[in-house]
Order: structure tokens, then sequence, then C-alpha cells
């Protein structure tokens, strides 16, 4: 990969990662619209660090509580009352049917990295969860918080972003929308929820592909430096802006925009095979 492929898809990937747009999807339908080979792992595994690194620095407040709040609530009961304690287990609840899915289907995940038809596919699938998710929420009476069956239901929400074009952040907050949990506290709630699958996916992804990463050479480690910044810094303003977005604004926007990018990887298609 060249320096430039590694920056602008470090940068969709830091952006699509948080907006509910489908990272994956993006990562798959770039390199099809540009003759680009699709990335190798081990830049995968550089950019999935670099949004992790992105969401802990906007909510690493929250972080240090609800870590603090799980480790004290193991010992004294009055932390278990806590929001934070709460959410720390609702988040542990979330991350569960992820987990399992990207176990047993990993290798069937991988192989819809190859099929840019399926990604249009799983991204009308994505903008019809988010609009259905807005109509619906505005007619659900808005919840003071999640419960266990809501923190369950978002995991499963979760658990089908590992297809590519399934938008995980889309998913998350769509499914808590369903349940009449308030915009922002969807969308803080599906952040916070990405932070344990990502660091899973980039320790197992590391795992199985050090040899790569650690003996790539010179043009190797320049090519994650270029993903893994660009990736950072996209990464952060997205949550940045999408926490702002929300609450003045609905997410019918993205919807819109995966309607629109399906219908381009469509038509491209097409154009592509009859030339």
């Amino acid at each position: 990969m060249s320096i430039l492929q590694s920056i602008i898809l470090g940068v969709i990937q830091g952006v699509a990662e948080f907006f509910p747009v489908s990272s994956s999807g993006h990562l798959v339908v770039i390199p099809f619209f540009f003759g680009w080979d699709y990335p190798p792992l081990y830049f995968t595994i550089a950019v999935h660090f670099a949004t992790l690194l992105a969401v802990c620095s906007v909510f690493y407040r929250d972080i240090v509580r609800i870590v603090k709040a799980a480790v004290l609530g193991i010992f004294k009961k009055k932390w278990r009352r806590t929001d934070d304690f709460k959410t720390g287990i609702f988040i542990l609840v979330s991350t569960v049917p992820a987990a399992i899915t990207g176990y047993f289907l990993s290798d069937l995940f991988e192989s819809f990295f190859s099929r840019p038809l399926a990604v249009a596919g799983f991204l009308l699938l994505t903008a019809l969860i988010i609009w259905g998710s807005e109509k619906v929420g505005k007619r659900t009476a808005p919840k003071s918080g999640f419960d266990l069956i809501t923190a369950l239901s978002v995991g499963i929400g979760q658990a089908l972003a590992i297809f590519p074009g399934i938008s995980r952040s889309g998913a998350t907050i769509s499914t808590a929308r369903f349940f009449g949990i308030k915009r922002p506290e969807a969308v803080r709630f599906s952040f916070l929820l990405s932070i344990p699958i990502i660091l899973g996916s980039f320790l197992f992804e590391i795992i199985r592909s050090a040899d790569i990463v650690f003996g790539g050479g010179k043009d190797v480690v320049w090519s994650l430096a270029a993903g893994l910044i660009s990736a950072y810094l996209a990464g952060y303003f997205a949550i940045r802006y999408l926490m702002y977005l929300v609450r003045k604004k609905n997410l019918n926007i993205f919807a819109l925009y995966c309607v629109c990018m399906s219908a381009a990887i469509f038509i491209f298609y097409i154009i592509k095979i009859n030339i």
C-alpha cells in the first residue's frame, strides 16, 4: 500500500467507524471503486488500534469512572448501585453476543471482504435499520436508562455488524432507540461499547498476523504509521461531531448516505462488468 492509500483509508476508517455508515464496508468499497488491492491485515490492525485510541481519548473520564466503579463494586455493595457500575455491567452484557459471533464466524465474515455487491445489500439494511429506529423512536416513550434486556438486544445488534456494510454504531444506536433510549445516551453507550469489541478484534488480529506486522520491513512501518495517525485524527473528530449532531438532529442523513453508496456500488459494478 502507498502512503496516500493508507492515509485515505485511515481517514475513511476513522470516520466510518463512528458514523453509522459501516467502516468495514467502506474498506471493501473504496478499493473496489479505485481498483486498489484490498487492505492487508496489518493495516486493519493499525486502524482498529487508532480508533480505539480515539474513543478512549474522548471518553477517558467515563472509562475511569466505570472501571473504578466496577472494581470497587466487587468489594463494596454501595458501588453496585451507581450508574457507572450498571453501565459497566451493561457494556459487558452487550459485548458477549459480538464476541461469540466474531469467534465462530470469523471465516464467514472475512469472505465478504471481496464481495462488494454483498456490502451494497448490507448498506441498504443499515439504512433501513437507522430509518426504522428514528421512526419508532419518536413514538416510543423515552426511557431513563438501560436495563439488561436493552443491553442484550444492543449486543445482538452489534453482533450483526460482523458483516461489512452493516454499521456497528448504526446497529447499536438504532437498537437502543427502538427501546426508547434517548439519542445522545444511545450514541454515548454505543461509543463506550465499541472499546471492548475494538480491543478484542485488535488483539485477535495482531496475534494471527504478528509475523507480518513485525517482520514487514520499512514499507510496512510507514504504511502503518500513516494509517494509524490519519484514522486516529479522523475518529476523534468524528466522535466529537456526532455527539454534537445528535443533540439537534436525527440520523436519517446517514440512512440516505447508505442508500446512495449502495446504489453507487450497484451502478459501478454494472458498468465494470460491461466494459
